[in-house]
């Protein structure tokens, strides 16, 4: 009988395991434009996109990558800076204790913060063109490995 007992204890406790093992881990995006790539690298097909405080979930990950799905159905990949475990939230006026305002997710945006900003402003006026018009550029990802492959760079994670 006590045998039985503990065979029971024991397969509970491994099915339990195992349930929480391939449970999915729920993470926030924490940049404006999250890009879904198809790929774990910079280079991927991006497939998807997913907003500022949006909930993903992580089904895997493989070294600075998270395999993720998207509300909507879409699933690829994302850059662990990209994600958070905490819940964000936006605030839309007044900014509460640990909310985000508007000047603040345009700066971040724009990979900026306050005192960044600040140094900035003192060193170019306050003009921001320049910062707007490098936000412009684009490459797809077949001229940015041929300028890699002519550089004889060696792109690092799925890029490969």
């Amino acid at each position: 009988m006590r045998s039985r007992k503990l065979a029971f204890v024991l397969a509970l406790a491994l099915c339990l395991g195992t349930a929480w093992a391939i449970a999915a881990k729920v993470m926030s995006v924490s940049v404006r434009d999250g890009q879904v790539r198809e790929t774990p690298s910079f280079l991927g097909k991006i497939v998807g996109k997913a907003t500022y405080g949006q909930s993903v979930d992580v089904l895997e990950e493989q070294g600075d990558w998270s395999k993720v799905t998207v509300s909507g159905g879409v699933a690829g990949w994302m850059h662990k800076t990209a994600l958070t475990t905490g819940k964000l939230a936006m605030s839309g006026g007044s900014a509460a204790p640990g909310s985000v305002s508007g000047k603040e997710m345009a700066l971040a945006g724009k990979g900026f913060s306050a005192e960044v900003e600040a140094d900035y402003k003192r060193s170019h006026g306050g003009n921001f063109a320049a910062v707007d018009a490098m936000e412009q550029v684009s490459y797809t990802p077949a001229a940015l490995l041929a300028f890699l492959s002519k550089g004889d760079v060696k792109p690092q994670g799925g890029g490969r």
